[in-house]
């Protein structure tokens, strides 16, 4: 199952307990994995995904700004629902 049913459940505590501001990029992959997604100095991971249809009626991710030193220097939840 993509993403994994346990994500949900992770992210409060996350984004909670762990200062991921300022860790370095290497840092956050050995904490929570691969992301599922990367473009420019962006991650994500997807958190939720549902569907009602072929494509996506709701989405919900964490995102990660990361500077040209590796370092993690903003996150945000994103949700979108169509």
């Amino acid at each position: 199952m993509f993403p994994p049913s346990s994500r949900p459940l992770m992210l409060n505590d996350l984004v909670t307990t762990h200062k991921l501001v300022g860790l370095r990029y290497s840092e956050l992959i050995k904490l929570i994995g691969k992301p599922d997604g990367e473009q420019d100095n962006l991650i994500s991971y997807d958190i939720a995904v549902k569907y009602s249809g072929v494509d996506p009626d709701y989405t919900k991710s964490l995102k990660f700004v990361y500077s040209k030193d590796s370092l993690i220097t903003s996150f945000k939840i994103v949700e979108w629902e169509d």
